[in-house]
């Protein structure tokens, strides 16, 4: 009963956890329109993270414990720190110049998907076989996110530019759960206990180094960034990064143990494509996706939630009487 009662509630939180990363595919949106710098949108995004995560983590009292654990392994986290908070946010902030919003958040759902056909390369016991399912569910995830592009191809956005926004969205939907999982992995090797929101920091602490050079490269091609664009990516980087990462991260945490609950805690980031639609139409003002688009989101979410299935009948599931 604990077993389900936590992968329930990893679920619940993996939910909320989605509706705050959507701000990041709005806002992103929003900064590309205002010609906000890409650069700078992906360094300072960490960069407050860490900040904010580091004083939180000090009046708790638990700062020096994962500086510890850090200095330990330090390339560990600098690698694994580097991919999840530079690499991956880098070509999800990029991707934004050449697609909406929506279709960003819709391409990197296929992350769900990628993180269980990474699983033979990252684990050794159970966890470590691709259900057949996956790779069945993936094709149609797949044809949804080409629903997605096609019916965006009489658009503002020319052709070349909806392939590099898929393409880039592409490369963080492996990169991501590859980071994600990698320093799961580590935290439970190194046996270092480390809570939820010290992962995180420590994740945003790690790429520090990709931090600073982002922000140097978007000082070369547009100098200081504007206000706007700073309250926008502090915005992006409480919401997003502060709040659905640690709840995120928690989800996880939760569900380690089980790759059916574990893919259902990642199924749960299908709500972002619907977070992301609304929140652009009322506040950006685009318009509602067509037919087309529809029908590809619907595809993704309908392909999502197939795969979860099994999870949550899984985790719902009420123990039969004793005879």
């Amino acid at each position: 009963m604990q077993n389900n009662s936590n992968n329930l509630k990893a679920i619940s939180l993996g939910v909320v956890a989605c509706l705050f990363f959507s701000s990041t595919y709005i806002l992103n949106s929003f900064l590309s329109a205002k010609g906000g710098h890409w650069a700078w949108t992906t360094g300072l995004r960490s960069f407050f993270l860490m900040l904010m995560l580091m004083a939180l983590l000090a009046a708790k009292g638990q700062l020096v414990h994962l500086l510890k654990a850090i200095r330990q392994n330090l390339q560990v986290w600098l690698v694994w720190g580097s991919i999840a908070f530079g690499l991956a946010y880098y070509f999800l902030t990029y991707a934004a110049s050449f697609g909406p919003g929506w279709l960003v958040a819709g391409v990197f759902q296929f992350t769900i998907v990628a993180g269980i056909l990474l699983s033979p390369f990252l684990y050794k016991d159970h966890r470590a076989k691709i259900p057949m399912k996956a790779l069945l569910l993936s094709m149609l995830i797949m044809v949804g996110i080409a629903c997605m592009q096609w019916s965006q191809k009489n658009g503002s956005y020319t052709s070349q530019q909806l392939w590099a926004c898929v393409s880039l969205v592409m490369l963080a939907a492996f990169v991501w759960p590859l980071a994600n999982r990698k320093l799961l992995l580590h935290a439970e090797e190194s046996g270092h206990n480390l809570t939820a929101i010290q992962r995180v920091a420590g994740t945003a602490i790690g790429s520090l180094p990709v931090q600073l050079i982002m922000m140097l490269y978007g000082y070369s091609q547009s100098g200081i960034p504007g206000q706007e664009q700073l309250l926008a990516v502090l915005t992006i980087s409480l919401s997003s990064g502060l709040v659905g990462c640690i709840l995120f991260f928690k989800a996880m945490h939760l569900a380690r143990h089980d790759a059916a609950s574990l893919a259902a805690v990642e199924a749960t980031q299908s709500i972002e494509i619907l977070a992301t639609v609304v929140g652009e139409v009322l506040l950006l003002g685009i318009a509602w996706p067509n037919m087309t688009g529809n029908i590809g989101m619907v595809l993704i979410i309908f392909g999502l939630v197939l795969y979860s299935m099994p999870a949550r009948r899984k985790t719902l599931q009420i123990p039969r009487p004793l005879a």
